[in-house]
Protein backbone atom coordinates (compact mmCIF):
# COMPACT_ATOMS: atom_id res chain seq x y z
CA UNK A 1 0.00 0.00 0.00
CA UNK A 2 1.33 3.46 -0.87
CA UNK A 3 1.92 6.17 1.74
CA UNK A 4 -0.89 8.29 0.31
CA UNK A 5 -3.27 5.34 0.44
CA UNK A 6 -2.41 4.71 4.07
CA UNK A 7 -3.09 8.36 4.89
CA UNK A 8 -6.48 8.13 3.15
CA UNK A 9 -7.31 4.98 5.10
CA UNK A 10 -6.37 6.60 8.41
CA UNK A 11 -8.37 9.71 7.64
CA UNK A 12 -11.40 7.60 6.77
CA UNK A 13 -11.30 5.52 9.95
CA UNK A 14 -12.84 8.04 12.39
CA UNK A 15 -15.58 8.80 9.85
CA UNK A 16 -16.42 5.12 9.54
CA UNK A 17 -16.62 4.78 13.32
CA UNK A 18 -18.81 7.84 13.64
CA UNK A 19 -21.10 6.38 10.99
CA UNK A 20 -21.31 3.13 12.95
CA UNK A 21 -22.34 5.05 16.06
CA UNK A 22 -24.96 6.97 14.14
CA UNK A 23 -26.45 3.71 12.93
CA UNK A 24 -26.82 2.44 16.47
CA UNK A 25 -23.56 0.51 16.71
CA UNK A 26 -22.39 -0.72 20.09
CA UNK A 27 -19.25 1.42 20.09
CA UNK A 28 -19.01 5.17 20.13
CA UNK A 29 -16.12 7.30 18.91
CA UNK A 30 -15.08 10.92 19.05
CA UNK A 31 -12.11 12.56 17.35
CA UNK A 32 -10.86 16.05 18.04
CA UNK A 33 -8.67 17.02 15.17
CA UNK A 34 -5.54 18.57 16.70
CA UNK A 35 -2.59 16.96 18.50
CA UNK A 36 -2.27 16.88 22.28
CA UNK A 37 -1.28 20.26 23.73
CA UNK A 38 0.75 21.26 26.76
CA UNK A 39 -2.46 22.45 28.43
CA UNK A 40 -4.55 20.12 30.57
CA UNK A 41 -7.00 19.06 27.86
CA UNK A 42 -6.28 16.30 25.40
CA UNK A 43 -7.18 16.37 21.73
CA UNK A 44 -6.55 14.16 18.73
CA UNK A 45 -7.70 10.59 18.21
CA UNK A 46 -8.12 9.30 21.80
CA UNK A 47 -6.67 5.85 21.20
CA UNK A 48 -4.89 4.95 24.45
CA UNK A 49 -4.44 6.12 28.03
CA UNK A 50 -2.01 4.28 30.31
CA UNK A 51 -0.83 4.98 33.86
CA UNK A 52 2.63 3.58 34.57
CA UNK A 53 3.86 2.16 37.91
CA UNK A 54 5.84 5.38 38.48
CA UNK A 55 2.64 7.43 38.23
CA UNK A 56 3.23 8.99 34.82
CA UNK A 57 0.38 9.02 32.31
CA UNK A 58 0.83 8.22 28.63
CA UNK A 59 -1.66 9.29 25.96
CA UNK A 60 -1.58 7.61 22.56
CA UNK A 61 -2.93 8.93 19.26
CA UNK A 62 -2.01 9.02 15.55
CA UNK A 63 0.63 11.68 16.25
CA UNK A 64 2.44 9.50 18.79
CA UNK A 65 2.68 9.46 22.58
CA UNK A 66 2.33 12.37 24.98
CA UNK A 67 3.45 12.18 28.63
CA UNK A 68 2.05 13.81 31.76
CA UNK A 69 4.02 13.79 35.01
CA UNK A 70 1.37 15.55 37.10
CA UNK A 71 -1.67 13.33 36.82
CA UNK A 72 -2.92 14.71 33.51
CA UNK A 73 -2.90 18.40 34.46
CA UNK A 74 -0.29 19.22 31.79
CA UNK A 75 1.05 17.25 28.83
CA UNK A 76 4.14 17.26 26.68
CA UNK A 77 3.83 17.33 22.91
CA UNK A 78 3.34 14.06 21.03
CA UNK A 79 6.78 12.64 20.23
CA UNK A 80 5.87 11.18 16.86
CA UNK A 81 7.11 7.60 17.40
CA UNK A 82 4.09 6.17 15.60
CA UNK A 83 0.36 5.67 15.60
CA UNK A 84 -0.17 4.62 19.22
CA UNK A 85 -3.52 2.81 19.19
CA UNK A 86 -2.40 0.59 22.09
CA UNK A 87 0.11 1.18 24.91
CA UNK A 88 0.56 -2.06 26.83
CA UNK A 89 2.87 -3.17 29.67
CA UNK A 90 4.88 -6.28 28.83
CA UNK A 91 7.88 -7.50 30.83
CA UNK A 92 8.77 -5.35 33.90
CA UNK A 93 9.96 -1.98 32.66
CA UNK A 94 8.83 -2.68 29.10
CA UNK A 95 5.99 -1.13 27.10
CA UNK A 96 4.60 -2.13 23.72
CA UNK A 97 3.14 0.38 21.25
CA UNK A 98 0.91 -1.05 18.53
CA UNK A 99 -1.24 0.55 15.86
CA UNK A 100 -1.43 1.29 12.13
CA UNK A 101 1.86 -0.08 10.73
CA UNK A 102 3.43 0.15 14.20
CA UNK A 103 4.81 -2.44 16.61
CA UNK A 104 7.49 -1.02 18.89
CA UNK A 105 8.94 -1.62 22.36
CA UNK A 106 10.16 0.87 24.96
CA UNK A 107 12.42 -0.11 27.86
CA UNK A 108 12.62 3.37 29.39
CA UNK A 109 9.00 4.14 30.18
CA UNK A 110 8.07 5.46 26.76
CA UNK A 111 10.94 7.91 26.31
CA UNK A 112 12.38 6.01 23.33
CA UNK A 113 10.98 3.25 21.11
CA UNK A 114 12.57 0.46 19.10
CA UNK A 115 11.06 -1.50 16.21
CA UNK A 116 10.33 -5.16 16.94
CA UNK A 117 9.25 -6.21 13.47
CA UNK A 118 5.93 -7.89 12.69
CA UNK A 119 7.25 -11.44 12.37
CA UNK A 120 4.86 -13.57 10.33
CA UNK A 121 1.75 -11.49 11.01
CA UNK A 122 -0.36 -11.33 7.82
CA UNK A 123 -0.85 -7.58 8.15
CA UNK A 124 0.48 -4.53 9.98
CA UNK A 125 -2.79 -2.70 10.76
CA UNK A 126 -3.10 -3.62 14.46
CA UNK A 127 -6.45 -2.70 16.02
CA UNK A 128 -5.98 -3.86 19.59
CA UNK A 129 -2.99 -5.39 21.34
CA UNK A 130 -2.53 -6.99 24.76
CA UNK A 131 -0.10 -9.06 26.81
CA UNK A 132 -1.13 -11.51 29.54
CA UNK A 133 -0.53 -10.12 33.07
CA UNK A 134 0.45 -13.59 34.32
CA UNK A 135 2.62 -14.36 31.27
CA UNK A 136 3.82 -11.06 29.76
CA UNK A 137 5.77 -12.86 27.04
CA UNK A 138 2.42 -13.94 25.54
CA UNK A 139 1.20 -11.29 23.09
CA UNK A 140 -2.12 -10.97 21.28
CA UNK A 141 -2.48 -8.73 18.22
CA UNK A 142 -5.76 -8.04 16.47
CA UNK A 143 -5.31 -7.46 12.73
CA UNK A 144 -8.02 -5.21 11.26
CA UNK A 145 -10.47 -7.19 9.16
CA UNK A 146 -8.75 -10.52 9.91
CA UNK A 147 -8.85 -11.29 13.61
CA UNK A 148 -6.76 -12.36 16.59
CA UNK A 149 -3.18 -13.69 16.52
CA UNK A 150 -1.01 -14.95 19.38
CA UNK A 151 2.78 -15.15 19.82
CA UNK A 152 5.08 -16.12 22.68
CA UNK A 153 8.22 -14.51 21.29
CA UNK A 154 6.82 -11.53 19.40
CA UNK A 155 7.69 -13.03 16.01
CA UNK A 156 6.03 -16.43 15.49
CA UNK A 157 2.33 -15.67 15.37
CA UNK A 158 -0.53 -18.18 15.03
CA UNK A 159 -4.10 -17.41 14.11
CA UNK A 160 -6.58 -17.73 16.99
CA UNK A 161 -9.99 -16.38 15.97
CA UNK A 162 -11.77 -14.21 13.37
CA UNK A 163 -14.30 -13.04 16.00
CA UNK A 164 -12.34 -9.88 16.84
CA UNK A 165 -11.84 -8.76 13.23
CA UNK A 166 -13.97 -5.66 13.85
CA UNK A 167 -12.55 -4.83 17.28
CA UNK A 168 -10.66 -1.68 18.20
CA UNK A 169 -9.31 -2.59 21.67
CA UNK A 170 -8.14 -5.67 23.57
CA UNK A 171 -7.56 -6.38 27.26
CA UNK A 172 -6.75 -9.40 29.40
CA UNK A 173 -7.41 -10.35 33.01
CA UNK A 174 -5.03 -12.01 35.49
CA UNK A 175 -4.69 -15.70 36.32
CA UNK A 176 -3.50 -18.88 34.69
CA UNK A 177 -6.59 -18.99 32.45
CA UNK A 178 -7.15 -15.28 31.85
CA UNK A 179 -10.31 -13.91 30.35
CA UNK A 180 -9.81 -11.89 27.17
CA UNK A 181 -11.88 -8.81 26.35
CA UNK A 182 -12.41 -6.92 23.09
CA UNK A 183 -14.43 -3.89 22.05
CA UNK A 184 -16.15 -4.79 18.79
CA UNK A 185 -17.69 -2.16 16.54
CA UNK A 186 -20.76 -4.33 15.98
CA UNK A 187 -21.26 -5.96 19.37
CA UNK A 188 -19.64 -3.77 22.00
CA UNK A 189 -17.79 -5.68 24.72
CA UNK A 190 -17.14 -9.33 23.88
CA UNK A 191 -15.32 -11.84 26.09
CA UNK A 192 -13.49 -15.15 25.69
CA UNK A 193 -11.90 -17.65 28.07
CA UNK A 194 -9.87 -19.41 25.38
CA UNK A 195 -9.34 -16.79 22.68
CA UNK A 196 -11.25 -18.86 20.16
CA UNK A 197 -14.88 -18.66 21.24
CA UNK A 198 -16.27 -15.20 21.96
CA UNK A 199 -19.62 -14.00 23.31
CA UNK A 200 -21.26 -10.67 24.00
CA UNK A 201 -21.06 -9.36 27.57
CA UNK A 202 -24.79 -8.71 27.59
CA UNK A 203 -25.00 -6.25 30.48
CA UNK A 204 -22.06 -4.11 29.39
CA UNK A 205 -22.87 -0.43 28.80
CA UNK A 206 -22.12 1.28 25.51
CA UNK A 207 -18.42 2.06 25.21
CA UNK A 208 -16.11 4.40 23.33
CA UNK A 209 -14.00 2.77 20.63
CA UNK A 210 -10.92 2.37 22.86
CA UNK A 211 -12.58 2.83 26.24
CA UNK A 212 -11.46 -0.44 27.87
CA UNK A 213 -9.07 -1.38 30.68
CA UNK A 214 -8.72 -4.42 32.95
CA UNK A 215 -6.78 -4.23 36.21
CA UNK A 216 -3.86 -6.69 36.10
CA UNK A 217 -4.30 -7.81 39.72
CA UNK A 218 -8.01 -7.69 40.59
CA UNK A 219 -9.29 -8.40 37.09
CA UNK A 220 -11.91 -5.65 37.45
CA UNK A 221 -13.08 -4.36 34.06
CA UNK A 222 -13.47 -0.65 33.27
CA UNK A 223 -15.41 0.87 30.37
CA UNK A 224 -15.49 4.49 29.20
CA UNK A 225 -18.48 5.62 27.17
CA UNK A 226 -21.17 8.24 26.65
CA UNK A 227 -22.62 7.56 30.13
CA UNK A 228 -19.24 8.12 31.78
CA UNK A 229 -17.29 5.37 33.52
CA UNK A 230 -18.44 1.90 34.57
CA UNK A 231 -16.76 -0.95 36.46
CA UNK A 232 -17.45 -4.68 36.58
CA UNK A 233 -16.11 -6.72 39.50
CA UNK A 234 -17.39 -10.05 38.13
CA UNK A 235 -15.61 -10.21 34.74
CA UNK A 236 -18.30 -8.36 32.82
CA UNK A 237 -21.48 -9.93 34.24
CA UNK A 238 -22.73 -6.80 36.06
CA UNK A 239 -21.73 -3.14 36.08
CA UNK A 240 -21.62 -0.13 38.39
CA UNK A 241 -21.63 3.42 37.02
CA UNK A 242 -18.82 5.49 38.55
CA UNK A 243 -20.44 8.87 38.05
CA UNK A 244 -17.96 10.75 35.88
CA UNK A 245 -19.21 14.33 35.24
CA UNK A 246 -19.30 13.79 31.44
CA UNK A 247 -19.05 11.09 28.81
CA UNK A 248 -15.66 9.37 28.69
CA UNK A 249 -13.37 8.28 25.85
CA UNK A 250 -10.53 6.49 27.68
CA UNK A 251 -9.88 4.92 31.08
CA UNK A 252 -6.88 3.51 32.94
CA UNK A 253 -6.49 2.04 36.45
CA UNK A 254 -3.24 2.32 38.40
CA UNK A 255 -1.61 -1.15 38.43
CA UNK A 256 -0.19 -0.55 41.93
CA UNK A 257 -3.24 1.04 43.55
CA UNK A 258 -6.62 0.45 41.95
CA UNK A 259 -8.26 3.24 43.94
CA UNK A 260 -6.41 5.59 41.57
CA UNK A 261 -8.35 5.88 38.32
CA UNK A 262 -7.92 8.21 35.34
CA UNK A 263 -10.34 9.01 32.53
CA UNK A 264 -10.31 11.22 29.45
CA UNK A 265 -13.65 12.99 29.06
CA UNK A 266 -15.42 13.96 25.84
CA UNK A 267 -14.19 17.51 26.35
CA UNK A 268 -10.57 16.34 26.51
CA UNK A 269 -10.40 16.98 30.25
CA UNK A 270 -8.49 14.39 32.26
CA UNK A 271 -10.26 13.28 35.43
CA UNK A 272 -8.63 11.66 38.46
CA UNK A 273 -10.10 9.64 41.29
CA UNK A 274 -8.22 8.62 44.44
CA UNK A 275 -11.09 6.65 45.93
CA UNK A 276 -12.00 4.09 43.31
CA UNK A 277 -14.39 6.32 41.38
CA UNK A 278 -16.49 7.69 44.26
CA UNK A 279 -15.30 11.23 43.55
CA UNK A 280 -13.50 12.84 40.61
CA UNK A 281 -11.36 15.93 40.09
CA UNK A 282 -9.52 17.54 37.18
Amino acid sequence: MTTSARHRRRAALPLALLAAAALGGALWWQTQGTPAQAAGRLSGDFHALRVLPDGRLLYGEHAGVSVSEDGGRTWGAAEGAGDAMSLVPAMPGTLVMAGHDVLKVSRDGGQTWQETGFGNLPGTDIHGFVTLPSRPSVWYANIAGQGLYRAENGQDWRFVSPATAGAMALAAGPGEIPRLYALSMGEGLIVSDDGTTWRRAGAAPRAAGSGLDVHPVSGNVYLAGPAGMARSEDRGASWTNLGLPEGALLVTADPRDETRLYAAGESGAVYRSADGGKTWSQ
